[in-house]
């Protein structure tokens, strides 16, 4: 068997005799996606194709990672490589997935899996340098490493990385030495989001710490609930205002207060009956969204649900789940669903605007290589087109408005989704190489 291109599903194997109850989810403004059948049904789409998104933007940070999924991005088209990096590290057996490298003004900071931080020009590929930050890191079984950055001046920047296991470091972003470093009792669990001189991130056991930046002291703790079975992810808790989304285990998810930590509320999204079993486990693995007053959020397991943030009504559900992180802009929130499917929808109404259903299965029908589930990667939206990266590293340029296919991209498999800074697009290849297109 490709160890390699299955190894997603080995973390998934691990809920096969642990699953989650569910509560009872309201269907009533809901449109049926998935059959047993694990196939695509007939949805009768809204034929408002018009996606009204956010007029397109130069992003020229991005601070935590995945953080511009909210940006419908500022990019020339048709796009043409410019450089290509090795960032040391590879996916393989004992490294399933990379973390997302962030962006600072004109450089990229990146931890690899051997527990390196490089710093990379962002206009000509070149290395301004590369410090080892972790030591004894054989392998990211319990979890990959994860990064932050904070910029204050062109001549002050910090870096905040976690180690994957139960270290905790701010590294000085001019020079790469070490401003301090915390270990904590248990091995973290998630990324790592920075916001407002706090540092927040969850260990295995359910417990999400506020941390201080300048010198690493706890600003408070707050244990929520969790499920030893839980899965790989890289989701992070997201900021809304005065709030902290937290990403949970068995399909929950709080908000809690951002000062103090307290849980003002939470719901569970979690589902059992519509894929295959090594989608049982409802943990949410992709970030939550926060825009305008409503937090959207993904089960791996079958759903994705829309709430208001101050009463914790649920506005819509749509039997949609995913392990990748959703892209919103304007009026329109776009889904990587489980099985192949990419969808279009309403963020206001729940209305399904269009959908694509793309192959749920590699290898099918192959003498040489075992079936596997297809993984695709979350759509960047750039010039108000659509990004769409294929198991193998096709890209398929897509308007956003119809979800028709514009253009293809051959980059090959990647590791992270697409990320567009600076009028640019970086794509992060399972084989270590970060290449930039513009």
């Amino acid at each position: 068997m490709n160890k390699i291109a299955n190894i997603f599903i080995l973390f998934y194997l691990f809920l096969l005799n642990g699953c989650s109850s569910i509560e009872q989810i309201d269907m009533s403004k809901s449109s049926y996606i998935f059959k047993k059948q694990n196939i695509v049904s007939f949805i009768k789409d809204s034929k408002k194709y018009d996606a009204e998104l956010n007029s397109p933007l130069n992003n020229l940070n991005n601070l935590n990672a995945k953080s511009n999924n909210l940006s419908n991005s500022k990019v020339n088209f048709p796009l043409k490589k410019i450089w290509d990096i090795n960032t040391y590290q590879k996916i393989d057996d004992t490294n399933p997935l990379l973390p997302d490298p962030i962006f600072i003004l004109s450089s990229i900071y990146l931890i690899n899996s051997n527990g390196q931080l490089l710093k990379v020009n962002a206009n000509n590929g070149k290395l301004i340098w590369k410090k080892s930050i972790f030591k004894d890191l054989e392998n990211a079984i319990i979890g990959p490493p994860s990064i932050a950055g904070e910029y204050i001046s062109k001549d002050l920047i910090n870096i905040y990385i976690h180690s994957g296991n139960n270290e905790l470091f701010s590294v000085n972003g001019i020079t790469g030495k070490i401003n301090w470093k915390k270990t904590f009792e248990l091995p973290f669990r998630g990324g790592i989001t920075f916001f407002e001189k706090q540092i927040l991130l969850s260990d295995y056991v359910g417990n999400i710490f506020s941390v201080n930046n300048d010198v690493g002291k706890i600003n408070w703790k707050t244990s929520l609930s969790t499920d030893y079975n839980s899965v790989y992810t890289l989701a992070r808790p997201i900021i809304a205002k005065d709030k902290v989304i937290v990403p949970g285990t068995g399909g929950s998810f709080f908000v809690l207060s951002l000062m103090s930590g307290k849980i003002i509320w939470s719901d569970n999204i979690s589902s059992s009956s519509q894929l295959p079993k090594v989608f049982h486990t409802g943990d949410i693995v992709a970030n939550p969204i926060y825009y305008e007053g409503m937090v959207y959020v993904v089960s791996q397991s079958g759903y994705t649900s829309a709430f208001d943030i101050e009463t914790a009504e649920k506005i819509w559900t749509l039997p949609i789940g995913g392990i990748e992180t959703p892209t919103l802009s304007g009026k329109t929130i776009f889904i990587v669903g489980n099985m192949g499917a990419l969808v279009a929808v309403d963020r206001l109404t729940g209305e399904v605007r269009w959908h694509n259903k793309y192959d749920s299965k590699v290898n099918v029908g192959s003498y040489f290589s075992d079936e596997a589930i297809a993984i695709y990667k979350a759509p960047l939206l750039a010039d108000s087109k659509l990004l769409f990266s294929d198991h193998y590293g096709d890209i398929s340029i897509l308007d956003a408005d119809k979800g028709i296919e514009l253009d293809r991209l051959s980059i090959g498999k990647l590791a992270t989704s697409p990320i567009a800074v600076n009028n640019k697009i970086f794509f992060l290849k399972a084989n270590g190489k970060l290449l930039a297109y513009e």
